[in-house]
């Protein structure tokens, strides 16, 4: 009878700290996707600002983009960087879905900003600089069944989101 109820305590102390390490191991794996959100949304605009340069206006110090080079190639590095499908990449904002089910469907907003920097004080030469602004949202899509029913019965709708800013600037 003693053997019993010692592995009753046992069977009861499993389930609550299975209950507590749950959510805690589901929140790490959401930070580390956020994270690689976050690398995923720079890298893809260092490779499209490469290839999106306007080369005739470098020589003039100035760092003008080609939008829709720019966004084709974000499209393609984001496709790889996550296993997804870009539905269109002219529309705003740009949508992925997932080939493995592993993610929902994202949503990144590109935003382009352009500023002048004044170069040379005394002949007023203005150098331009790009500042692109890359948004992506995604419902995050939970791993372990306990979190899931969780997140449908109670409403949580947690989503997965990165906001990286990248400056397109010619160094000379």
């Amino acid at each position: 009878m003693g053997e019993l109820k010692i592995f009753g305590y046992i069977l009861v102390t499993v389930l609550l700290l299975t209950a507590i390490v749950l959510p805690l191991v589901e929140i790490f794996f959401a930070y580390r996707e956020r994270l690689i959100l976050s690398d995923a949304l720079y890298n893809s605009c260092r490779v499209a600002a490469e290839d999106s340069y306007n080369y005739a206006n470098m020589r003039n110090i100035n760092a003008e983009r080609r939008e829709q080079n720019f966004r084709i190639r974000f499209a393609e590095a984001f496709e790889i960087s996550f296993d997804l499908t870009c539905v269109d990449n002219s529309a705003e904002p740009l949508k992925f879905t997932s080939n493995s089910d592993a993610y929902n469907d994202f949503e990144v907003k590109l935003a382009f900003d352009i500023d002048y920097i004044d170069v040379n004080a005394i002949n007023g030469e203005l150098k331009t600089v790009t500042y692109i602004t890359a948004a992506a949202t995604s419902p995050y899509k939970f791993k372990q069944r306990y979190m899931q029913r969780f997140n449908e019965e109670g409403g949580i709708n947690y989503a997965l989101t990165g906001v990286r800013i990248y400056t397109m600037v010619v160094v000379n």
